[in-house]
């Protein structure tokens, strides 16, 4: 698709996210907008679930483009409001991070706020894939992961650790691990049914989780396919040693991590907790599809 001239852009923020530093790069930004003669329209979050309000409510199509600023939860509530409102390829989405986690914007390969709103200004756009999730009640959507297990257990820590900023999800993990016990776990993936007792289950849609995790290193955002992460039974040292691996993204290649890829999956857990990109916001028994190229990013994957 050429690249579109830029003209106006919409920005949705998270205020808490980045501590003070998102009030000076959101200062930054209305500079640069200013001396480009672009338009903009800043929305600042003030509880969650607004930024999905705001896209479903608010007339959108005079913008170019909307943009994130904020970090993976952030990120999360902008697809669910642009695929509920049906903008999600008509309305391209910019990733401008200040989050701690940021693991989505890792993925794409730009971390510095500056140079990732000097992409979007480029005009570029790729199409990247989605998870839809039914949990029976309702329909929403994800971008990054679907955890279980450990996988949820470190994202519930790392959020009473908030105040260390984004080494917390390594100092969450560790402490994870030394607390690490197996639960019931049973999952339909295509033609391979599991059902017993495992530590951690992971479906992601980027290479990235975390501060430098490569927890998928073959995945792809436009190829259409679930990468799953699922590690049954190992000792703490075991998965000590994993946790390693995770920066290099070798923990494939260990004989006690399953890693495969498909399309779709069903899990259900004994009330476990969920997370679903990098927010604790999900429960089975869900049932997962991946739609392929279902929303328009800004940048060049």
């Amino acid at each position: 698709m050429k690249p579109k001239e830029i003209k106006k852009l919409c920005f949705v923020v998270n205020p808490k996210a980045g501590k003070q530093r998102s009030k000076a790069i959101v200062h930054e930004i209305k500079d640069i907008l200013v001396q480009k003669k672009i338009d903009f329209h800043f929305f600042n979050s003030d509880k969650g679930g607004s930024i999905i309000e705001f896209i479903q409510t608010e007339n959108l199509t005079d913008f170019d483009g909307l943009c994130v600023l904020g970090g993976d939860g952030t990120i999360n509530e902008a697809i669910n409001g642009l695929m509920l409102s049906d903008q999600s390829q008509s309305l391209p989405l910019g990733i401008i991070p200040i989050g701690s986690g940021n693991a989505f914007a890792e993925t794409l390969g730009e971390l510095d706020p500056i140079k990732a709103l000097s992409n979007i200004l480029t005009g570029e756009t790729s199409l990247i894939d989605v998870f839809t999730i039914d949990d029976r009640e309702k329909t929403y959507f994800a971008i990054n992961i679907i955890g279980w297990g450990m996988a949820a257990e470190v994202n519930i820590l790392a959020e009473k650790l908030r105040w260390m900023g984004g080494i917390r999800y390594s100092i969450a993990s560790l402490i994870t691990v030394m607390r690490m016990k197996q639960k019931h776990l049973k999952v339909n993936l295509g033609k391979n049914s599991i059902e017993g007792k495992a530590l951690f289950f992971l479906a992601l849609n980027n290479v990235h989780t975390g501060k430098g995790m490569r927890m998928a290193p073959n995945a792809i955002l436009d190829d259409g396919l679930i990468d799953i992460i699922l590690v049954r039974s190992a000792s703490k040292s075991r998965v000590l040693k994993i946790f390693t691996q995770l920066f290099s993204g070798t923990h494939v290649e260990d004989p006690y991590v399953e890693y495969s890829q498909i399309t779709s999956f069903d899990i259900e857990t004994e009330n476990d907790p969920l997370n679903i990109d990098g927010e604790n916001i999900g429960s089975s028994p869900i049932k997962v599809e991946l739609i392929n190229k279902a929303v328009r990013i800004f940048g060049k994957i």
